[in-house]
């Protein structure tokens, strides 16, 4: 296959879509002053197809083709490719490049579920092969629309109010269907090419509407994309998020006509499960790979301001190190044994599951934790030190360079330098977010602890302590 360039990515998303910023509607998104940059971020990823020294990273043999493609957009077929995969992603998370580009999650998951749907109807497997290949093979970006504003979480999507809370089916023809609700918290809506629409949970048996699988384009009549920007600073206080992040955006669906040829899912309750799941199991993997970099970032944050402050020897900065070094070392090791039990279906190699969903549950339910270890060792003047206009005010540049100082541990610079940095990872705009979004992307705890349940066999442990204790059926 031929990999797009960036411009060619560019061109693909002047398609008339409709987005909305600051209450704005975005006539272009590749020249708008405000989302060009995100843009050509965007079409910067497009650049690890075509350079040598990283190629390999994101390029593979498609086993099913013989031809290259997207590492992201191809089914894992042993742990090889699974580490590789991992590889790729932790690359992208420290370079900038594919970020977007394992969100295809989505259709992996897809894929990987297709031959059960099919059982229900034929035509279901059909499409996601259709659509698969079609993405694959034309280096489309592909995004997950699942989470629904759910209005009163103690009623059921038909017991509603508002029956459009939860997406939903409000007509039917030979050709298609059609589509109204929103979706929330989806990740670079306005830059794909396509977005997966998915249940966000199984529904009920009396409510076949909501029980919704298809592929929806940004540029079909009736999608709305509202985004929501971090807005760009400047990087000396901000070294992180100074550019903004990755937009996060709500999908509104206003009666969107979806043609036949890409519906995955109509109606069967039965069906929500497996989609759920396959996603849940795939997404909460690449969570894993990404997230090693964050954990990086708060390790060595910590060990380095702890030699700045001169701490970095006594007990208990020690026992906050260990904590930190713990978790990063077991997400390793989850990472590494998720793939090297990776369990066969079907010719994929799909991460074990249950050390899938303890290393995602592991990381999240710590995170914070490390954050406070991490603000601990810093002080208090991780959030009271001055902004770069005050630090360089010739009447007081002079002052804070002696006075901030960590003596002949470190200079002021350094110590600013790396506080600015601290306080961006977990203690403003973009760490606040960091804490909320570790907790809830990829599902929350309480999914990671109901699939561990689930995966866990309680039967034969029973049947282990009934045979040394002597107990007979």
């Amino acid at each position: 296959m031929a990999f797009r360039t960036p411009e060619q990515y560019l061109e693909s998303i002047r398609d008339g879509r409709k987005v909305y910023l600051d209450g704005d509607l975005v006539e272009d998104v590749t020249t708008d002053a405000r989302t060009r940059d995100a843009a050509q971020s965007a079409a910067d990823e497009f650049t690890r197809y075509h350079d040598p020294k990283i190629r390999d990273i994101f390029v593979m043999t498609d086993p099913d083709t013989g031809q290259e493609v997207d590492r992201f957009m191809a089914m894992p077929r042993s742990t090889e490719d699974l580490k590789a995969r991992a590889r790729a992603i932790d690359y992208a998370q420290e370079t900038g490049l594919g970020k977007l580009g394992f969100l295809s999650d989505a259709m992996l998951a897809m894929r990987w579920v297709a031959p059960e749907l099919g059982k229900t109807n034929p035509d279901y497997e059909t499409a996601i092969e259709t659509q698969f290949k079609r993405m694959r093979d034309n280096n489309l970006l592909v995004c997950i629309a699942m989470s629904d504003t759910k209005g009163d979480r103690s009623k059921h999507p038909g017991e509603q109010d508002d029956p459009d809370l939860y997406v939903r089916k409000v007509d039917e023809t030979p050709d298609g269907i059609v589509l109204r609700g929103m979706k929330a918290h989806i990740t670079a809506a306005h830059l794909v090419n396509e977005m997966v629409v998915m249940p966000t949970k199984r529904m009920r048996d009396d409510e076949p509407e909501y029980s919704v699988c298809a592929l929806v384009s940004p540029d079909m009549e009736g999608v709305k994309i509202l985004a929501r920007y971090d807005k760009p600073k400047n990087q000396y206080d901000y070294p992180l998020s100074y550019e903004g992040g990755a937009a996060e955006s709500f999908v509104w669906l206003d009666d969107v006509f979806v043609p036949r040829d890409r519906i995955f899912q109509n109606g069967e309750n039965h069906l929500s499960g497996p989609i759920a799941y396959a996603l849940g199991l795939w997404q909460r993997f690449s969570a894993m790979c990404y997230k090693r970099h964050t954990i990086r970032m708060l390790a060595g944050s910590a060990s380095l301001m702890a030699k700045y402050n001169g701490i970095e020897k006594a007990g208990h900065i020690q026992d906050k190190l260990f904590e930190i070094a713990m978790l990063a070392d077991s997400l390793e090791a989850f990472i590494d044994a998720a793939a090297e039990t990776a369990s066969h279906r079907d010719g994929v190699a799909v991460p074990n599951e249950s050390i899938t969903n303890i290393g995602k549950y592991m990381f999240a339910s710590r995170y914070h934790e490390l954050v406070k270890h991490v603000q601990d060792i810093s002080g208090g003047i991780l959030v009271t030190a001055p902004w770069e206009r005050d630090y360089l005010n010739e009447d007081l540049h002079g002052a804070f360079t002696k006075y901030l100082s960590g003596g002949d541990k470190s200079s002021a610079e350094q110590r600013l330098r790396l506080l600015n940095f601290i306080r961006d990872l977990t203690a403003d705009e973009y760490g606040g977010k960091q804490m909320v979004t570790t907790l809830h992307a990829e599902g929350s705890l309480a999914a990671q602890k109901m699939m561990t349940l689930r995966s866990y066999d309680f039967l034969s442990a029973e049947d282990m302590v009934k045979t040394i204790a002597g107990i007979e059926d």
